[in-house]
This record gives C-alpha cells, sequence and structure tokens, in this order.
C-alpha cells in the first residue's frame, strides 16, 4: 500500500493542534534554545576578503577552521536536538502512552541506538551526495523512520532498527523525501533571515539576541515538525505493512 502523504500531514496538524501545550516547552527546551545559545557564542565565520580570489582550499581551510573553533557546541546542539526527538517519539509512539518524564526515560535508554542510527545515517546520506545528487536526496527519505522504528521497538537493537526504518519506507522513499523539502527550505529561509540580524548585530545584543532566536525557532520548528511526521508516517506504515 502507498504512503498517503495528506493523512500524515493531517494526523501531524492534529498532534500540534491537539498537543501544542504539551509539544512547546519540549521543543524549546531540547530544540530551540540549544540552537539559540550557540548562535550566541559560538565563533562566527571568518570573514573572507572580497578582493581575494575565492578557490575551493580557502573555502575549505575557513569551514575547518570554522568546525575546530566550534565543535563543542555542535556536537552538544545535535546530541540534545537527538534526545529531543526521542522524547516527542516516545509521547506518541510508545505503547503505554508515557508521561514527559517517562518519555525522557525512554529517550534515555534508547539514546544509544540513536545516537548509534544517526551517525550510520549520516555517513550513508554523504556517500550518496558525493556518489550524485539524486542517491543522496534518496537516502533522505528512506531513512526518515528509523528514530521512529528505534523508540516505538525497543526491543529492536540499533542494527535491527535500522533494518527495520529501511524496510517500512521502501516504496515511499521520495514521498518521504517530499514531505522533508518544504519544511527544510523555510527552516532555511529563517535561518537565512538570522543570519543578517547576527551579522549585522556585531556589538548589538538586541539583535544578536533576535537573530539567535530566529534561528533556533527555524532549526527546532523543522525538528518538530519532522518529529510529528515522523509519528504519523511510522503509524501508518506500521498498520499497513506490520
Amino acid at each position: 500500500m502507498k504512503l498517503d502523504l495528506a493523512a500524515v500531514l493531517r494526523g501531524a496538524w492534529a498532534l500540534w493542534r491537539g498537543e501544542r501545550a504539551l509539544l512547546l516547552p519540549i521543543a524549546g527546551v531540547f530544540l530551540v534554545l540549544p540552537t539559540v545559545a550557540g548562535t550566541v557564542w559560538m565563533v562566527p565565520p571568518e570573514v573572507a576578503d572580497p578582493n581575494a580570489p575565492a578557490d575551493l582550499a580557502t573555502l575549505v581551510d575557513g569551514m575547518q577552521r570554522y568546525m575546530a573553533a566550534n565543535l563543542h557546541w555542535l556536537l552538544l546542539e545535535a546530541l540534545v536536538g537527538v534526545f529531543g526527538m526521542a522524547v516527542i517519539l516516545a509521547l506518541f509512539l510508545d505503547s503505554e502512552r508515557p508521561t514527559v518524564a517517562g518519555a525522557m526515560r525512554i529517550a534515555l535508554r534508547r539514546f544509544p541506538a540513536l545516537l548509534l542510527a544517526q551517525i550510520a545515517c549520516q555517513f550513508a546520506v554523504v556517500l550518496g551526495l558525493m556518489a550524485l545528487l539524486l542517491p543522496g536526496l534518496y537516502v533522505l527519505g528512506r531513512i526518515f523512520l528509523i528514530p521512529a522504528a528505534l523508540v516505538a521497538e525497543p526491543r529492536r537493537g540499533a542494527i535491527d532498527g535500522i533494518a527495520r526504518g529501511i524496510q517500512l519506507t521502501a516504496g515511499a522513499g521520495f514521498a518521504l523525501l517530499g514531505l522533508q523539502v518544504p519544511i527544510y527550505f523555510a527552516s532555511q529561509l529563517l535561518i537565512a533571515l538570522a543570519s543578517g540580524f547576527t551579522g549585522a548585530g556585531i556589538g548589538n545584543p538586541v539583535a544578536m539576541m533576535v537573530g539567535a532566536l530566529i534561528a533556533g525557532i527555524g532549526n527546532g520548528g523543522m525538528a518538530l515538525a519532522f518529529a510529528l511526521l515522523r509519528v504519523t508516517a511510522y503509524r501508518q506504515l506500521a498498520d499497513t505493512r506490520g
């Protein structure tokens, strides 16, 4: 049976409307706040000399410097984000319908498997993008439900959960990619707007905080939307494919 994208979207929207009082604090703490903190405290990328010739080596060197200076913030943001996503998934996919405290305990138990799966998935995406653009994008669709499978089916280990997530998305890779694309670009527009504030507001704490908040909303909103879509897409495909 094909994935019903309209039903997935309706289900995610219904979850948001019905549970936003619960979701907003979780998303704020685990998905928005880390980006806000990182935006404020991370070392900004070096401004390139506009008169210097742009070449790949210069771009790579600048990226390496930025990563080295901010690696601890980037890692912390990624780890907290994975945990926050797992809490949201546990709230709606665990068979016992736990409280927030219970969902946090579930997320903590599943965290090592989720982290291993996240690393494996990022590696697969990079390999796909290195081969050709289309394989890399297709991988993004096929791995989309791996976190949901790991949380909803706790008996599975990391490898088995990865296999389960991929099995569920058979024939639905591009459909799931299509769900992600508009949300991703909307998030990037907000992050670009945030960069304008933070770039122009160096030395101005108000502008910096406004830019950091916009970046946090863009990044955290995307993560929250993806989590809710994972919940409803997993429910549909698990029900129809067993």
